[in-house]
């Protein structure tokens, strides 16, 4: 049997610790007896070993993206409030007199949450469902319909919820302070990998028995899936990994 054609190389570094897990897991799936031939072994064994490092450092990474992800929602609500209010201006030197009673029955309600923005996540989310809540009132719709706001509420509530949506699912681990050179780690453990696979393919052609055979189906179930990942590269798609057989 051989190698499914694949260059892990290719895989970004999130995708690279996806599957060296993968890999991990299709063979203790299997029930391989990894006795049967200590030196293949030692190189599983260190990928083991290596696998929770290099997933420490991707977690940073993780963390890093999913901060930087927040920031930019965040500011997308607070400018949706900022044109909020900058459309309720508009109103104050109307000469018409419902469009300025509006205009202060809608400032009252929008000055209850001045200086939101500076608020914690959580509390700023809150208080910007809170004010949505109270610009749809019965009460205050009226006046917020007659002054032409209610577009700019439903914005501002969809530029929150996207904000909530993303918030509510953040990782939730605790971030390792440790530094990682993640660039050499992914280098370190696909070494140990293109080892570790290229002496299971020679064994197979040697031996050609059930053991090594199986082997070489087991590592193929990650190298074709994430070969799909790699070809899908800059087309914005990804599929979840089908679960590999079990023995």
């Amino acid at each position: 049997m051989k190698l499914y054609s694949f260059s892990p190389s290719k895989l970004t570094y999130l995708d690279s610790g996806e599957f060296i897990v993968r890999y991990l897991t299709d063979v203790t799936n299997q029930g391989i007896d990894l006795t049967v031939d200590p030196d293949f072994k030692t190189l599983h064994d260190s990928l083991a070993t290596q696998s929770p490092v290099f997933n420490q450092a991707l977690a940073q990474i993780r963390a890093h993206a999913e901060t930087q992800e927040l920031l930019l929602l965040d500011h997308a609500r607070d400018k949706k409030l900022s044109t909020l209010r900058t459309a309720l201006a508009v109103a104050r030197n109307s000469d018409t007199a419902a469009v300025i009673e509006a205009y202060g029955k809608i400032k009252v309600i929008i000055n209850q949450y001045k200086g939101i923005e500076k608020a914690n996540y959580p509390a700023e989310s809150l208080a910007l469902t809170n004010l949505i809540t109270d610009l749809r009132s019965t009460i205050h719709l009226p006046y917020a319909s007659l002054l032409g706001l209610v577009p700019h509420i439903d914005n501002l509530e969809t530029a929150n919820q996207n904000f909530i949506a993303k918030f509510d699912i953040r990782s939730t681990n605790v971030i390792s302070t440790q530094t990682f050179d993640t660039k050499q780690l992914q280098k370190n453990i696909l070494t140990t990998y293109k080892a570790l696979t290229e002496y299971a393919e020679v064994m197979a052609k040697v031996k050609n028995n059930t053991y090594y055979n199986t082997l070489i189906t087991t590592i193929n179930y990650s190298r074709q899936y994430y070969a799909t990942i790699v070809a899908g590269y800059g087309s914005g798609s990804k599929t979840t990994p089908p679960p590999a057989p079990t023995a």
